[in-house]
């Protein structure tokens, strides 16, 4: 055989199997599609509520977002309808003038609850949300509350969780590279989101589902 025919047999090949993995990657080849489909949309049985923007007392403006989307995704698992944020945040800032978690005291829990027609309200605050890096040394702390009004105003439920982590380079040979890689991940990625979103997660995993009993029907 020729080197001018070898090289013809490999592209041949090279095509064919490149033909092959086309047709699997597209469900094409026979085979079935085996990806579990989505859970249908259970809609929520529990009472209407909304979660208003939280006092941020931490300098990391990304701080209040994190937690407080964590925790509405966590309420809403519990069966409550929560209302989009989005919405509630555009209700406030027309009807009440409310922009952030530090205008609230400006109005009462009864007047936030009428205006997003809602059975309860959550206020939260950011209490920390801060990180130490020295290059040997990484430390960060989350902590955040929350608590419930009814739309009487009465405080009904008060939940906070508190996160520290601590980073130490475990050492070995490379110990100037493993320095060097833990600096780079704090410029290029945000280390605190996953700790931020775990306490958001971990407030409304005590927020028992029957917080409001029969009170809201």
């Amino acid at each position: 055989m020729t080197l001018r025919s070898r090289r013809s047999r490999w592209v041949a090949v090279s095509v064919l199997l490149l033909v092959s993995v086309l047709l699997s990657a597209s469900g094409c080849g026979g085979g079935k599609d085996v990806r579990p489909s989505p859970p249908p949309v259970v809609p929520p049985s529990g009472p209407k509520v909304a979660v208003a923007p939280m006092e941020n007392k931490s300098n990391d403006l990304s701080a209040s977002d994190i937690i407080r989307d964590a925790f509405v995704d966590g309420v809403a698992r519990k069966g409550f309808a929560v209302v989009p944020v989005a919405e509630s945040d555009r209700i406030l800032r027309e009807t009440l003038g409310i922009s952030y978690g530090g205008q609230l005291p400006s109005t009462t829990p009864e007047e936030v609850c009428k205006a997003l027609g809602v059975e309860a309200v959550f206020y939260g605050d950011v209490q920390e949300f801060s990180k130490t890096t020295t290059g040997i040394y990484n430390s960060s702390t989350v902590a955040a509350a929350f608590r419930m009004y009814r739309k009487d105003g009465a405080l009904q439920w008060e939940g906070n969780d508190r996160q520290v982590r601590q980073d130490v380079p475990r050492g070995g040979g490379n110990l100037g590279a493993e320095i060097l890689a833990g600096a780079l991940g704090n410029l290029l990625l945000n280390p605190m989101t996953p700790q931020g979103r775990r306490v958001g997660e971990n407030i409304a995993r005590k927020l028992p589902a029957n917080v409001l009993g029969n009170t809201w029907r």
